[in-house]
C-alpha cells in the first residue's frame, strides 16, 4: 500500500472517531506513524495541523446535526467533545461566524469537507534529489522542545544571544544545523538550533545541548530560493511526490536543514534538507 493509500484511511479513521479521540495504535498501524509524526506529515500535505482538522470537521457534523434535528445543543456538542455548551458555543461561532441557535434557524454555515489526497507525481527533474548514507556525526547547539514550528527561528536568535556565532563554528566545520527529532506532540516539534562539533565534550563544558548521531540513509534534497519558503516547497515535494514514488517514508529519526552560505532571504539561496528514510 503507497503513502497515500495508508494516510487517507488514517484520515478516514480519525473522520469515524470525531466523538472522541482516534485510537493512536489504530493511527500507527494504518499509517506506519506515531500520532505525532502523522501529525507533521498531516501539516506538511495539507498546510493545516491535524488538530485544526478535526476541529473544524467536528464542527461542520455539529452544524448539520443541529440543522437537521431537534437534539439540544448541550447533547451535540459532548458527542463532538466538547465539556460544556460555553466552549461548544464560543468554538462554533469562531468558525461558523453563527451561533448553534441561528444555524439551527437555517443560517448559512461553513462546511469543512472530508480530506481525500491524491498523489501528483511532478518529475525527478523538479529538485535535485539524491539517497545517501552518512556517517553518524555529533551537533551542538540550543535545543527547544514542543514549540510549534514558525517558532523556530526564534531558537537561532536566543543561540546567538548567549554564544558567539564564531565560537560555535569553530566547534566543528561550521556546517549549521537545523535538527529537529524526538516529536511527541501533535502540532509541536523538538528543534535544534546548531552546529557540527568534533569535541562533543568542549561543547558540554559551554553549555550546549549536544547530540550524538547515528548513520543514517537520507534522502537529501538540494533547494533553492529564500527561507522558508524553499524549506516548505522541499518539504511538500518529498512528501507528497518524491517518497512514495519511490517506496520510502520518513523513519522517525532527526531530520535536518543543511544550511548554505550567504544570504538566506536571497532568490539564489542554496541548501539541503535530509529526510531520513525507510521502505514503506
Amino acid at each position: 500500500m503507497g503513502i497515500m493509500e495508508d494516510f487517507n484511511q488514517t484520515v478516514d479513521h480519525i473522520d469515524a472517531s470525531l466523538g472522541a479521540s482516534a485510537d493512536d495504535g489504530e493511527i500507527r498501524r494504518l499509517s506506519g506513524y506515531s500520532r505525532a509524526m502523522f501529525s507533521r506529515v498531516f501539516s506538511i500535505f495539507t498546510g493545516m495541523t491535524l488538530s485544526e482538522y478535526i476541529r473544524g470537521r467536528r464542527l461542520t457534523e455539529a452544524a448539520f446535526d443541529l440543522r437537521s434535528s431537534e437534539e439540544r445543543v448541550i447533547d451535540v456538542a459532548l458527542r463532538y467533545g466538547f465539556g460544556s455548551p460555553d466552549s461548544f458555543a464560543a468554538a462554533f461561532k469562531e468558525f461558523h461566524g453563527r451561533t448553534p441557535s441561528e444555524v439551527r434557524d437555517g443560517m448559512p454555515f461553513r462546511v469543512m469537507s472530508k480530506l481525500r489526497l491524491a498523489l501528483s507525481v511532478r518529475g525527478g527533474e523538479e529538485m535535485k534529489v539524491s539517497i545517501q548514507k552518512k556517517p553518524g556525526f555529533t551537533v551542538a547547539g540550543l535545543m527547544r522542545e514542543a514549540i510549534e514550528s514558525p517558532k523556530c527561528p526564534a531558537t537561532w536568535d536566543a543561540l546567538y544571544k548567549s554564544w558567539d556565532e564564531e565560537k560555535l563554528s569553530a566547534l566543528g566545520t561550521g556546517q549549521s544545523y537545523g535538527m529537529c527529532l524526538d516529536i511527541e506532540g501533535p502540532g509541536t516539534i523538538n528543534y535544534l538550533a546548531g552546529y557540527d562539533v568534533s569535541d562533543g565534550v568542549a561543547a558540554r563544558e559551554l553549555g550546549l545541548d549536544v547530540f550524538e548521531v547515528p548513520e543514517n540513509e537520507y534522502t537529501i534534497v538540494t533547494l533553492e530560493g529564500p527561507i522558508p519558503a524553499c524549506i516548505h516547497r522541499g518539504w511538500r515535494y518529498m512528501m507528497e511526490s518524491f517518497l512514495p514514488e519511490h517506496g520510502y517514508r520518513h523513519s522517525g529519526a532527526p531530520d535536518f536543514e543543511v544550511y548554505g552560505p550567504g544570504n538566506m532571504y536571497a532568490d539564489d539561496y542554496r541548501m539541503e534538507l535530509w529526510v531520513p528514510i525507510e521502505k514503506a
